[in-house]
Formats: structure tokens, sequence, C-alpha cells
């Protein structure tokens, strides 16, 4: 199991090898911040590491999408908002500017969330159709 874990990540290449180190290391920092710090302290340091977005270049969405869903395979930290964070911050450096969503439903009786991203008003790192399961509130996260 480790060796094909290991042929995986040298199948890829230095840049997208980049941005999965750089996602599990996001990751694990934040779901340490969160639970010594909280979600005010965490956003706050996340967006003052990141420049305010400006210039952006979508053309890497696609391999930071794939990176951050492969660190989170492989991550026991993390959870859709530690992914979601780790995601606005990555694409933040890319220039991109993101909206943080969270929304609930109700299974059973019992209330559940999740988190996601918006950019330009369509789901990215998750089910399109996500909006359809978990209602969202009405204003986006601000981070």
């Amino acid at each position: 199991m480790l060796l094909r874990k290991l042929r995986t990540a040298w199948r890829l290449s230095p840049e997208a090898r980049s941005q999965f180190r750089t996602a599990y290391l996001l990751l694990f920092w934040i779901a340490i911040a969160m639970h010594l710090r909280g979600l005010r302290w965490t956003r706050q340091r996340l967006r003052r590491w990141s420049d305010s977005p400006s210039n952006p270049r979508p053309d890497g969405l696609k391999t930071t999408l794939a990176m951050v869903r492969l660190a989170v395979r492989y991550s026991p930290w993390a959870n859709c908002l530690r992914q979601s964070l780790t995601l606005w911050t990555m694409l933040r450096w890319q220039g991109m500017a993101t909206e943080l969503r969270i929304g609930l439903r109700r299974v059973e009786g019992k209330v559940e969330s999740h988190a996601w991203l918006e950019y330009q008003g369509q789901v990215i790192g998750d089910r399109p159709d996500v909006q359809q399961d978990y209602r969202a509130f009405e204003a986006a996260i601000e981070l």
C-alpha cells in the first residue's frame, strides 16, 4: 500500500507534487489552528498569508483541485471545512477570489452541516449539485 502511494506521488509533475505538499501541510496547520484557536483566528491568519485576489489565473485550477483532493484522501485531519479553507487559500495565491459557503440539512431529525467553495457563482471542489442537498446561509462566509 505504501509502495503504491509512493509510485503515485512520483508520477506527479514537480508542480503538482509541490501543490500536494502545500495542501497537505495546510490541512494539518488548519486542523491544529482551528482546534487551538478557533475558526475566526484561523481565517484571519489565512487571509493575512494570502494577498487580495487580483489577476486570476484559473489555468491552475484543475491541478490545484486535484492536489487538494489527493491531500484530503491521505490526510487524517481533513473534513469539508478544512478542505474548503485549504482550497480557498491556495486559490487566493493564484489570484482567484472564491466564497466559502456553509449549508445545513436535516437527516432523520439531525442537523448536518457542509462547507464548499463557489467561484463566480459555480461550486468548485465539491459536487455541482451540493446546493440541492444543503440549504446555504444567505451570505457567503466572510474570510
